[in-house]
């Protein structure tokens, strides 16, 4: 290993290893310490239907990945935020943001790595394929004749004034959360009887962990982004700058670099590192729309036919003597022929 990367491998360990700690110290406190929720509280009586309708159904606190790839309204809503076209995207984020619960600080956490990863995908890789189609399609399809990239182009026919309002949209709604984090609480953290005393130290004593830098970071390049659609706006001039296909290309390609940028926060849903880098704990819906802790999902139910082919060991165990036993007999009636 060259010495660079050695060094580097040894400084993230360090610096991650009170965050790993934090989490353990508190797995530890819970378990000997944890009070239950008390369902008479009035933040525990649910939401109206419509709500919690859509709260399980997007994001339910007892199934897993593969259950709610069972549920068809799951798929098709995924499906939708996926639409990198006609601000429909971002609308479809904005439904949510609508409907989750803005006071717990998970679902905040989860509402901008969400649409954050999104964004990479629709905006980005997305919308980069798309665009380069686009671009060998009006420049390369008619070799001997004029492009026609100006009605054709990425970027044109989507509508400049959808896209530029689905492009700040995204920006607002993730800041929107960021500063609510900071009042917002845990409500998936157990609550401790007081025998034993745990105190939040460091960057666990922060709303959202390491996520702010993240975001300053999404901020600084989200300004750079604007660099292309504003040189264009300026070298073009005119009175209808918004119908300009050069303008409305700028904003296609600010998007896509934007998008592409959103890469580091995939960073946070690798396995284990969500809850190190944020230290909130993950909740979810159940059907009366309440936020709560997660379960584990019920196994599945074995099959009556699999169920009676099975014996108890008492039974296996009157097998095997029964077989030793005809083996004894016959070895015995075996010496005595030879006799």
């Amino acid at each position: 290993m060259p010495r660079f990367v050695a060094r580097g491998k040894d400084r993230a360990i360090d610096n991650i290893w009170p965050d790993i700690r934090e989490e353990i110290l508190w797995e530890v406190a819970a378990k000997l310490d944890g009070a239950l929720r008390d369902d008479n509280e009035p933040e525990w009586q649910g939401v109206d239907c419509f709500r919690a309708f859509w709260r399980y159904h997007l994001f339910p606190y007892n199934k897993g990945v593969w259950g709610q790839l069972r549920d068809p309204v799951v798929l098709i809503f995924r499906l939708i935020t996926l639409t990198p076209i006609y601000g429909v995207s971002q609308l479809a984020f904005l439904f949510i943001f609508c409907i989750i619960d803005k006071t717990d600080e998970f679902q905040l956490i989860n509402f901008i790595l969400g649409f954050k990863g999104t964004q990479f995908i629709s905006m980005g890789l997305i919308r980069c394929v798309t665009g380069f189609g686009l671009f060998m399609m009006c420049l390369t399809a008619k070799a001997d004749g004029p492009n026609n990239c100006y009605e054709k182009g990425p970027g044109v026919q989507a509508g400049s004034l959808f896209v530029c309002a689905g492009f700040f949209l995204q920006l607002v709604l993730v800041w929107a959360c960021f500063l609510l984090l900071k009042c917002a609480k845990e409500k998936g953290r157990t609550n401790l009887k007081g025998n034993v005393e745990h105190d939040q130290t460091g960057i666990a004593s922060v709303s959202g962990g390491y996520i702010r830098y993240f975001l300053w970071y999404d901020l600084v390049f989200f300004c750079i982004a604007l660099i292309i659609p504003a040189y264009a706006v300026s070298s073009r001039g005119g009175d209808k700058v918004a119908d300009d296909w050069v303008v409305a290309q700028s904003v296609f390609a600010a998007q896509v670099v934007y998008g592409l940028l959103s890469a580091p926060f995939f960073v946070f849903t690798l396995p284990g590192l969500k809850r190190v880098l944020t230290h909130a704990m993950p909740t979810a819906y159940d059907t009366l729309g309440r936020c709560r802790k997660l379960v584990k999902p019920p196994a599945p139910e074995k099959p009556k036919a699999e169920e009676d082919e099975l014996i108890s060991q008492a039974d296996a165990e009157g097998v095997f003597q029964n077989l030793r036993d005809e083996m004894t007999r016959a070895m015995m009636g075996g010496r005595e022929r030879s006799d």
